[in-house]
């Protein structure tokens, strides 16, 4: 019985978390357009000389737009979650639809991390656009982060299918009883 109730216990603290970054998240996209002077000093990528201070606006609502896109997977993975871990407080761990919500959680990660390459490549053309020809650059940057991110994506759906496998395996037996 004490093993159901931390199990509750951490589904409901994790559902309140995911619901705080689903209210974070959209500020971020404020952070970005009220500070991408200092966003963009510290890219690491593309040098301070070559992006033209103050950002201008069209820059600043593009920067906007490439976060705002590079957030869609994680976001729409994040309400997926947040439904998951709804129905685990409620202690429906093996229900209908806990599998496909896992998957999309799963899919908004791996999702984030395909996204993040090409996102971080049109910024660094967005930043350098203002540029005269010649000092305009691209930027191609894979890290490890974006690796490890796709890699626990892909464990999470392989995670789902298996939940999926569960699921079917107690009903199945469910109806035998």
């Amino acid at each position: 019985m004490a093993r159901k109730d931390r199990t509750s216990v951490i589904c409901r603290v994790l559902y309140y978390l995911c619901a705080l970054s689903l209210c974070v998240l959209p500020a971020f996209l404020v952070w970005v357009w009220l500070y991408a002077d200092l966003i963009a000093m510290q890219n690491g990528i593309i040098p301070v000389k070559a992006i033209p201070l103050p950002v201008p606006v069209s820059s600043r609502v593009g920067m906007v737009l490439v976060t705002a896109l590079l957030l869609a997977p994680t976001y729409w993975g994040l309400f997926a979650l947040r439904r998951f871990l709804k129905a685990c407080c409620a202690e429906d761990y093996l229900g209908t639809q806990n599998s496909r919500l896992l998957k999309r959680f799963a899919l908004g990660l791996m999702g984030t991390a395909f996204l993040s390459p090409v996102c971080g490549a049109v910024l660094s053309v967005l930043l350098t656009m203002h540029n005269p020809p010649g000092q305009k650059m691209l930027a191609i940057n894979i890290s490890s982060n974006q690796i490890v991110l796709a890699a626990v994506g892909a464990l999470i759906f392989l995670l789902a299918n298996l939940l999926k496998r569960a699921s079917l395996i107690a009903e199945e037996h469910a109806q035998i009883v």
